[in-house]
């Protein structure tokens, strides 16, 4: 059995090419909207935050061969631990990798903290999106200044909330969108700040920051954590091989 730690269209991909190759797949998410987009024929899927604990049962219990990591670029938490579960119990690991996506004329940080300490410096409506994870850490900005596009999902509306947004500030909506949907979002809500992270071409980034550059709006992005894989590869071509 071939596991494949999802929830990004990369995992999905990847799972589809195995399974075409006769391989036996187990694809897992945390979210029930990466469940939904990882249903494929034939191939076993898991939705649960899993712990070191967990990932050792789940390894033996179907007997688990070779891990791909093909989570988000910023699921740090969940790479870490496979990376250690996977060296316990002498299991092959691969971090699939998306190839990243530089931006010109963005601002880039290395942390929350720094991007928040420039952002009140600044004026104009902010775009985050960024998920629903770290929403609340924006919490202390002027009312009405922050706009959040999460997923459409119960979990992140009500991070949302908690973080003190109104209604007419989230968006909920797909991950992915086009240069034209951006721009028309950020027509529409008055957007001077695009706040995203470095989730690559595959994550949307290019065409919310091309929409940003075409309505000259100033464009934020925290850049990816650093670690130490064993063993990586940045293109899915590779992995089949």
């Amino acid at each position: 059995m071939i596991w494949i730690i999802g929830g990004t269209s990369d995992a999905n991909k990847i799972a589809k090419l195995l399974v075409e190759q006769g391989k036996k797949v187990l694809v897992s998410t945390t979210t029930s909207y990466g469940s939904e987009l990882a249903q494929l024929n034939d191939v076993l899927v898991i939705q649960q935050k899993l712990s070191t604990n967990d990932m050792r049962l789940l390894i033996k219990e179907h007997a688990v061969e070779q891990v791909i990591d093909a989570s988000h670029p910023f699921a740090t938490e969940v790479s870490t631990s496979a990376i250690k579960v996977c060296a316990d119990e002498k299991v092959k690991y691969i971090r699939y990798e998306r190839p990243s996506y530089t931006c010109e004329n963005a601002r880039y940080y290395q942390s929350y903290d720094e991007m928040i300490a420039h952002l009140q410096q600044t004026e104009g409506n902010i775009l985050l999106t960024i998920g629903s994870k770290n929403i609340g850490l924006f919490k202390d900005f002027a009312t009405g200044r922050i706009i959040a596009r999460v997923l459409p999902v119960v979990d992140s509306i009500e991070l949302c909330e908690k973080a003190g947004l109104s209604a007419h500030q989230i968006i909920a909506t797909k991950g992915i969108m086009t240069k034209e949907t951006n721009m028309a979002l950020m027509k529409e809500y008055n957007i001077k700040h695009l706040v995203t992270k470095e989730s690559g071409e595959a994550g949307g980034m290019k065409e919310k920051v091309d929409a940003a550059h075409e309505l000259t709006v100033d464009v934020h992005v925290l850049g990816r954590p650093k670690i130490e894989y064993p063993v990586v590869i940045n293109y899915i071509e590779t992995l089949l091989h």
